[in-house]
């Protein structure tokens, strides 16, 4: 019980909980971090600490950078119940933007379950691969899985990803949802 306190409570700010999600993907610096949260530097910094300091992420120094990554693999359990379904406001099924595999070159390593944080696949004991079991809780833009697949068995509708991403921005009117959100972030530090 106090072990899921401790979780719980990490995840109950929405700024560590978007840190947290932004992990999911694998271990990333605060300058990878910040885009994704929409939160200023100190912001992230603050939380960051307040994760580590609960056991939640760790991090490693290289160089001048320091990495996080989720320490907890419970967190990965917890996430894989959240609602996906809406991405900055569009409903996700909006979105083409998900991944298939192919299931002649899958060979069932499970890649893709492990390095995946949002439920989007599973094992089917049965044919001794990995499935797409959520295809929308994937996160928009992201194609992790199908770099670590080994096989290559992984594929997405879009072929150009950058291409695709900025036709979004566009369509929805991205750009300027981010600036207002920074700015509002702005004034509520004040």
């Amino acid at each position: 019980m106090r072990e899921s306190l401790r979780i719980f409570k990490a995840l109950s700010d929405e700024t560590r909980l978007k840190i947290v999600e932004s992990l999911l993907n694998g271990e990333k610096c605060v300058c990878e971090i910040i885009p994704f949260t929409k939160r200023t530097q100190p912001t992230i910094s603050i939380q960051l600490s307040k994760l580590e300091n609960l056991g939640i992420v760790e991090s490693r120094r290289e160089g001048k950078s320091v990495y996080y990554r989720i320490s907890d693999p419970k967190i990965r359990k917890i996430l894989s119940k959240i609602d996906f379904s809406r991405w900055w406001g569009i409903g996700r099924k909006e979105i083409e933007w998900y991944p298939t595999i192919d299931e002649d070159k899958c060979i069932g390593c499970g890649m893709c379950i492990t390095t995946c944080g949002r439920g989007v696949f599973e094992f089917d004991k049965d044919k001794n691969k990995s499935k797409v079991k959520n295809p929308y809780n994937c996160m928009v833009g992201c194609d992790n899985c199908s770099i670590y697949c080994p096989a290559g068995a992984i594929s997405f509708p879009q072929k150009d990803r950058r291409e695709f991403i900025q036709s979004l921005l566009k369509k929805y009117n991205l750009i300027a949802k981010a600036r207002e959100n920074i700015t509002k972030e702005g004034s509520d530090e004040k």
